[in-house]
């Protein structure tokens, strides 16, 4: 017999807050000092890649790459559906057995739209050189996805770092783009 999460997990609001706090601070130490090290020490010679085009080749390819998260939440869903009354999705009596692939999904797809925007728009302000960012940042991508479905579907609180190694990279590339971005309009 399955015990739901709440029935599992007795801890209170502020140590649960406390874990998540520190996944978090996991994942901004591991996934920052992993890209650092990869940018300075990985072999990837982009500085062939001066005109536009060539970039954007080089980003929707990466961007390919971290699609994937997206093809392993819809295959755990339907890894559920396919094994469970949940197949039948209307009259099943199942629904809450997709309820965490579902949302895993979701919030992977969500997660997925921002970071291609940001790679997008990142591409348009990289030189060659600098380009080797862009692999970088989508490998931490796929890599924290994986971690954020495995550790959701073991446990929901345990989410938190993978959320912060997808999320937490986008918003600092969100953050140098709009830097980037009201230079070129103000400067």
């Amino acid at each position: 017999v399955n015990m739901s999460d709440k029935e599992k997990d007795k801890r209170t609001f502020k140590e649960k807050k406390a874990s998540v706090i520190r996944q978090i601070i996991t994942s901004v130490s591991i996934s920052g000092t992993v890209f650092a090290l990869s940018y300075l020490y990985l072999p990837i010679n982009t500085s062939g890649l001066t005109e536009l085009p060539d970039r954007l080749a080089l980003t929707i390819c990466c961007l390919f790459v971290s699609s994937f998260s997206i093809i392993m939440g819809v295959h755990a869903v339907g890894n559920v559906r396919g094994n469970t009354n949940a197949i039948d999705p209307v009259y099943g009596g199942a629904e809450n057995l997709v309820d965490v692939p579902n949302r895993i999904l979701r919030n992977t797809t969500e997660q997925f739209f921002l970071h291609m925007m940001a790679m997008l728009t990142l591409t348009v302000f990289l030189q060659g050189s600098s380009m080797r960012a862009i692999p970088i940042l989508c490998g931490v991508f796929l890599v924290a996805r994986i971690v954020y479905q495995v550790g959701y579907m073991s446990s929901p609180m345990k989410r938190g770092y993978g959320f912060a190694g997808t999320f937490l990279p986008t918003l600092s590339v969100y953050a140098y783009c709009i830097y980037c971005i009201l230079q070129k309009i103000v400067f």
